[in-house]
């Protein structure tokens, strides 16, 4: 038995491989898929609920937000490509706010993290820390990117939803715990380059400027400000089924309707898209670290010139920022209690 054991663990790779091709190859294979495919739209039409709650929390300033998302998106800052005048202006704007919010610089020169790589000669990550009452715990790191595409061909690529959307909700929870100070530091990171391969939160880690093992948690946010059936997407709790209950508990006292999926592999949900390494929690995923995104679905604006801030649903992006903060500041307390 040994001998054979010793036999299988030296040509598994090959095994693997004629597995791999074999299904390939198989005729039934579409099949297969096709009815994964159907049964992850029905398991997601299950458990979507009917309605949100009556009542949002208003804890958030949706007025800000909403200034913040007119300003990141409007023509001057042409579309806040890495490396332009735009990025330049979206980056200062975000600093002097940290700077106003008393945030700690957590970036390598101040609040700036400044990073190179074949796709971008030279980007900005915006690091800003607010100090937790325990500081023993490890860090929360929330994220959204403020980068977009820029000018193509002559046309502005505004990205209001994509992402100056998370990114004012960003500053605006950045407000509310620089006066109401959590238990874990948060991180708030405005990250640059994910439009171009995640760069800015990869940067986070291969420059080595975060630790994996100091991070508790990611929130990340990108797409928050329209969709016509009210729906969010929570993106998480099929890698950490712990989070289940708390986006139930968010749930309860928020008007979208909060759908937890696009996170399972292939092979439970046939070619349903999964969206676990689609924005910048995917990085914070492959270091092992637990997270939770919240996003709406492409609509027909994504990624094109007539993503403007005038398409945002202004009650409905409200709700969305409250829904992610709520979770942020419910995660900041169980974690404290669970350690």
């Amino acid at each position: 038995m040994s001998n054979r054991n010793a036999w299988f663990r030296r040509f598994w790779p090959l095994w693997l491989v004629i597995i791999i091709v074999v299904f390939a190859w198989w005729p039934g294979r579409s099949i297969f898929i096709n009815t994964l495919t159907e049964r992850e739209a029905q398991r997601i039409a299950d458990i979507t609920p009917a309605q949100g709650a009556a009542h949002t929390p208003e804890r958030l300033s949706i007025e800000r937000i909403m200034t913040d998302l007119h300003w990141l998106a409007d023509a001057e800052r042409e579309g806040r490509a890495p490396g332009t005048e735009g990025s330049k202006a979206a980056r200062e704007y975000i600093i002097n706010r940290f700077q106003e919010l008393g945030l700690t610089p957590a970036g390598t020169e101040g609040y700036e993290q400044a990073f190179s790589h074949e796709r971008v000669e030279r980007a900005i990550n915006v690091l800003g820390s607010v100090v937790g009452q325990d500081p023993t715990l490890r860090t929360i790191v929330i994220t959204a990117h403020y980068d977009h595409l820029g000018v193509r061909n002559g046309t502005i690529y505004h990205g209001s939803d994509d992402n100056a959307s998370g990114t004012a909700v960003l500053l605006e929870m950045a407000r509310y715990f620089s006066e109401n100070q959590p238990q874990h530091t948060l991180l708030f990171a405005a990250l640059d380059s994910e439009e171009r391969g995640l760069l800015g939160a990869h940067a986070l880690f291969t420059s080595g400027h975060l630790d994996p093992k100091t991070i508790a948690f990611n929130v990340n946010m990108d797409m928050l400000s329209r969709n016509t059936d009210e729906l969010l997407y929570a993106v998480g709790t099929y890698h950490n089924p712990w989070l289940v209950r708390l986006v139930q508990r968010v749930q309860e006292e928020n008007g979208a309707r909060i759908v937890m999926a696009h996170d399972r592999p292939w092979f439970k949900a046939g070619r349903t898209d999964d969206w676990t390494l689609s924005s910048d929690h995917g990085p914070f995923h492959e270091q092992g670290i637990p997270f939770m995104y919240f996003g709406v679905a492409d609509h027909p604006d994504y990624h094109a010139p007539t993503d403007t801030s005038d398409k945002a649903d202004e009650e409905f992006f409200r709700i969305t920022a409250e829904a992610a903060f709520s979770f942020t500041k419910l995660i900041d307390q169980v974690l404290a209690e669970k350690r």
